[in-house]
Protein backbone atom coordinates (compact mmCIF):
# COMPACT_ATOMS: atom_id res chain seq x y z
CA UNK A 1 0.00 0.00 0.00
CA UNK A 2 1.36 3.60 -0.85
CA UNK A 3 0.59 6.40 0.78
CA UNK A 4 1.18 9.60 -0.80
CA UNK A 5 3.11 12.22 1.53
CA UNK A 6 1.20 15.40 1.81
CA UNK A 7 1.67 18.56 3.45
CA UNK A 8 -0.67 19.06 6.78
CA UNK A 9 -2.19 21.30 8.56
CA UNK A 10 -2.13 20.95 12.06
CA UNK A 11 -2.09 22.81 14.93
CA UNK A 12 -3.87 25.65 16.86
CA UNK A 13 -2.81 29.63 16.20
CA UNK A 14 -3.57 32.43 17.72
CA UNK A 15 -3.34 36.00 15.22
CA UNK A 16 -4.54 38.94 14.82
CA UNK A 17 -5.91 40.75 11.87
CA UNK A 18 -4.28 43.69 10.86
CA UNK A 19 -5.12 47.12 10.00
CA UNK A 20 -5.54 45.98 6.29
CA UNK A 21 -7.42 42.85 6.77
CA UNK A 22 -3.84 40.75 6.89
CA UNK A 23 -3.56 37.92 9.13
CA UNK A 24 -0.03 35.45 9.37
CA UNK A 25 -0.35 32.29 8.71
CA UNK A 26 1.60 30.31 10.61
CA UNK A 27 5.20 29.19 9.50
CA UNK A 28 4.82 25.93 9.82
CA UNK A 29 2.18 25.91 7.42
CA UNK A 30 4.37 28.05 4.78
CA UNK A 31 7.81 25.61 4.64
CA UNK A 32 7.95 24.24 0.87
CA UNK A 33 5.64 21.55 1.07
CA UNK A 34 2.75 23.63 1.87
CA UNK A 35 0.96 25.16 -1.46
CA UNK A 36 0.96 29.41 -1.68
CA UNK A 37 -1.87 29.79 -3.20
CA UNK A 38 -5.21 29.26 -1.04
CA UNK A 39 -8.27 29.91 -1.72
CA UNK A 40 -10.64 31.45 1.51
CA UNK A 41 -14.29 30.36 1.52
CA UNK A 42 -16.78 31.17 3.71
CA UNK A 43 -18.41 28.19 6.24
CA UNK A 44 -21.52 27.30 7.68
CA UNK A 45 -19.83 27.07 10.72
CA UNK A 46 -19.56 31.30 11.46
CA UNK A 47 -15.74 30.88 10.37
CA UNK A 48 -13.39 31.25 7.11
CA UNK A 49 -12.12 27.64 5.48
CA UNK A 50 -9.12 27.89 3.58
CA UNK A 51 -8.32 25.31 1.30
CA UNK A 52 -4.56 25.00 -0.95
CA UNK A 53 -5.26 25.84 -4.78
CA UNK A 54 -5.22 21.54 -4.98
CA UNK A 55 -8.62 21.35 -3.64
CA UNK A 56 -10.03 23.69 -6.31
CA UNK A 57 -8.50 21.66 -9.01
CA UNK A 58 -9.91 18.34 -7.19
CA UNK A 59 -13.56 20.01 -7.48
CA UNK A 60 -12.61 20.94 -11.09
CA UNK A 61 -11.81 17.42 -12.02
CA UNK A 62 -14.71 15.76 -9.99
CA UNK A 63 -17.13 18.36 -12.14
CA UNK A 64 -15.39 18.08 -15.92
CA UNK A 65 -18.14 16.51 -17.39
CA UNK A 66 -21.15 17.01 -15.77
CA UNK A 67 -23.77 19.45 -18.03
CA UNK A 68 -24.29 23.12 -17.09
CA UNK A 69 -27.04 22.96 -15.66
CA UNK A 70 -26.20 20.30 -12.90
CA UNK A 71 -26.88 21.54 -9.36
CA UNK A 72 -24.03 20.30 -8.39
CA UNK A 73 -21.75 22.12 -11.12
CA UNK A 74 -24.16 24.89 -10.37
CA UNK A 75 -23.41 24.94 -6.42
CA UNK A 76 -19.28 24.70 -7.11
CA UNK A 77 -19.49 28.03 -9.80
CA UNK A 78 -21.88 29.55 -7.12
CA UNK A 79 -19.31 28.64 -4.40
CA UNK A 80 -16.16 29.70 -6.74
CA UNK A 81 -17.89 33.41 -6.84
CA UNK A 82 -17.61 34.18 -3.36
CA UNK A 83 -14.43 32.32 -2.82
CA UNK A 84 -11.13 34.51 -2.48
CA UNK A 85 -7.46 33.50 -4.40
CA UNK A 86 -4.84 34.99 -1.93
CA UNK A 87 -1.04 34.18 -1.12
CA UNK A 88 1.00 35.56 1.58
CA UNK A 89 3.13 38.19 1.44
CA UNK A 90 7.15 38.20 2.32
CA UNK A 91 6.09 38.48 6.24
CA UNK A 92 3.94 35.42 5.91
CA UNK A 93 0.46 37.04 5.97
CA UNK A 94 -2.92 36.76 3.74
CA UNK A 95 -5.28 39.41 3.07
CA UNK A 96 -9.26 38.44 3.93
CA UNK A 97 -11.71 40.53 2.06
CA UNK A 98 -13.57 42.42 5.06
CA UNK A 99 -17.17 40.96 3.37
CA UNK A 100 -15.42 37.69 3.94
CA UNK A 101 -14.22 38.59 7.46
CA UNK A 102 -17.79 40.11 8.64
CA UNK A 103 -19.77 37.19 7.00
CA UNK A 104 -17.69 34.98 9.80
CA UNK A 105 -17.89 37.37 12.25
CA UNK A 106 -14.24 37.61 12.49
CA UNK A 107 -13.46 40.65 14.35
CA UNK A 108 -8.95 41.80 15.62
CA UNK A 109 -8.62 38.41 17.50
CA UNK A 110 -8.20 35.25 15.32
CA UNK A 111 -7.30 31.57 16.02
CA UNK A 112 -6.19 29.51 12.93
CA UNK A 113 -7.19 26.03 13.28
CA UNK A 114 -5.64 23.00 11.30
CA UNK A 115 -7.67 20.28 9.97
CA UNK A 116 -5.63 18.36 8.41
CA UNK A 117 -6.44 18.74 4.50
CA UNK A 118 -7.13 22.63 5.28
CA UNK A 119 -7.46 24.82 7.81
CA UNK A 120 -10.02 27.42 9.15
CA UNK A 121 -10.02 30.68 10.55
CA UNK A 122 -12.43 31.74 13.77
CA UNK A 123 -12.78 35.14 15.74
CA UNK A 124 -11.36 34.31 19.29
CA UNK A 125 -14.01 35.00 21.39
CA UNK A 126 -16.35 32.43 18.76
CA UNK A 127 -13.26 29.16 18.79
CA UNK A 128 -13.32 29.64 23.21
CA UNK A 129 -16.90 29.18 23.34
CA UNK A 130 -17.50 26.93 20.37
CA UNK A 131 -14.07 24.47 20.79
CA UNK A 132 -14.13 20.85 22.33
CA UNK A 133 -11.94 19.01 24.49
CA UNK A 134 -9.03 17.26 22.24
CA UNK A 135 -9.29 13.68 20.65
CA UNK A 136 -6.46 11.43 21.97
CA UNK A 137 -4.84 9.45 19.10
CA UNK A 138 -6.87 6.15 20.03
CA UNK A 139 -9.97 8.00 19.76
CA UNK A 140 -8.98 9.46 16.52
CA UNK A 141 -7.94 5.73 15.29
CA UNK A 142 -10.94 3.76 16.39
CA UNK A 143 -13.42 6.15 15.09
CA UNK A 144 -11.52 5.22 11.71
CA UNK A 145 -11.84 1.34 12.49
CA UNK A 146 -8.13 1.13 13.04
Amino acid sequence: MSIEARASYTDTFGHAFDAKGRITVPSEWRVDSFESRLFVVPSSATCLRVYPESWLSGLQEKMKDLKDADPVRQQVQALASIAQSTTWDQQGRIMVKEKLRQRAGLKKEAVLVGLATHFEIWDKATWEKKKSTAMTVEEALSALGL
